[in-house]
């Protein structure tokens, strides 16, 4: 579900609806369309995308800048979202790209971050959880297929992005690989379309927080998206306490095993979220600004979140155009904060249950996983 066919339709109409009105007075075109420079080959081999999902992509951001009354002096709305792709694709800017902007770099990445905040103010058309029982039902029949699990409707976990903390703030933004990181938690379906995006925060706050005070676990306790579950990671034993606990909507592996059902509920449950590992790898394979996003201070997390919603918007849309993954991937960890310090949460008896009766029903048996349609 990265977003309805509605909306789709909608975004496209709006913005070819009118051939004859030009942006002229608001947004200088250049004299030559930077993309033309490019083959095809070499466009994909830069941006990691192609000419007709950049296309769409400026034309979104033309007509929402337009429509915010957005102004920038200088470049226009072409040079400013190449230079945006070009950072987002890279990590750096191009010699090329500073060429063309004819600005100095602090000035470039302004002009980046305002693409970033239009971009990322576009994740209610392009990112969107499934609206009714029959999105519902697809995403999950889906995911039955590929596993085996039942009524299970995303994949959640955490996206970690290195970050270079100051001195002082360094053990708060510290994950559990060592690392210093921003985390923003995501949902996505089997296809690796992602639902959901949440603002970023520390790299050290548990995963349970960020479920608990997130805008999609409030809607799902509010009854909005029905009484699916979202399957969710789970630390393995020796490292027990840390990821997500099982609830009434997050649905985790078991652990300790007890029953070969156990075992077999387990294999299904990370063989569906391998799907959000690689999901996330092929984010951060397309867009390596997500290598690292450089300095950062614990109360100004704004920019940071601007710039990985942003990515996962073009991820959506560069999805709808089929544009091809980046060769082969190595699966990003799973890596869960250091939430040694917060306190074991107690899980509900009703879900225990609940997740019982799946594995009853659905793992009780060897071919039972291996039976994945309706």
């Amino acid at each position: 579900m990265a977003f309805a066919p509605a909306v789709w339709l909608a975004a496209q109409a709006e913005i070819y609806e009118d051939d004859e009105e030009t942006e002229s007075n608001t947004f200088p075109e250049p004299q030559k369309r930077y993309l033309d420079d490019y083959d095809d080959d070499s466009l994909f081999d830069r941006f990691h995308l192609t000419r007709p999902c950049i296309t769409f992509i400026t034309d979104c951001v033309r007509l929402r800048m337009k429509a915010t009354r957005e102004q920038i002096n200088g470049p226009c709305v072409d040079e400013i979202v190449i230079a945006a792709l070009d950072y987002y694709a890279n990590g750096i800017l191009s010699s090329k790209v500073v060429d063309l902007i004819q600005m100095d770099h602090q000035e470039i990445h302004e002009v980046i971050n305002k693409v970033s905040k239009v971009l990322s103010g576009m994740v209610k058309e392009f990112i969107t959880f499934p609206a009714n029982g029959e999105e519902r039902a697809n995403v999950a029949h889906e995911i039955k297929k590929i596993c085996g699990i039942p009524t299970s409707v995303g994949l959640v976990g955490c996206m970690h992005v290195k970050v270079r903390p100051p001195q002082h703030d360094k053990d708060a933004f510290r994950n559990t690989m060592d690392n210093h990181t921003v985390m923003t938690q995501v949902i996505c379906d089997c296809e690796g379309n992602f639902m959901s995006v949440e603002n970023c925060c520390v790299g050290s706050t548990p995963e349970q927080t960020i479920w608990d005070s997130s805008e999609i676990a409030l809607q799902l306790k509010r009854g909005v998206h029905g009484t699916n579950w979202i399957i969710a990671f789970l630390e393995r034993k020796e490292k027990a306490g840390k990821g997500y606990t099982l609830s009434r909507h997050l649905l985790t592996a078991v652990s300790p095993v007890r029953e070969k059902a156990d075992r077999r509920f387990n294999a299904a449950h990370s063989m569906i979220y391998s799907v959000f590992q690689r999901t996330i790898t092929s984010l951060k394979r397309r867009f390596r600004c997500l290598a690292n996003l450089g300095h950062v201070q614990q109360n100004s997390l704004d920019k940071k979140a601007e710039i990985i919603k942003a990515c996962c918007v073009l991820h959506n849309i560069a999805k709808k155009f089929s544009v091809p993954a980046l060769g082969d991937i190595t699966l990003e960890p799973i890596h869960p904060a250091n939430n040694h310090q917060v306190p074991v949460v107690e899980v509900p008896s009703y879900a225990e249950k609940a997740r019982a009766a799946i594995i009853g029903i659905y793992f009780s048996h060897s071919s039972g996983n291996d039976s994945v349609s309706d």
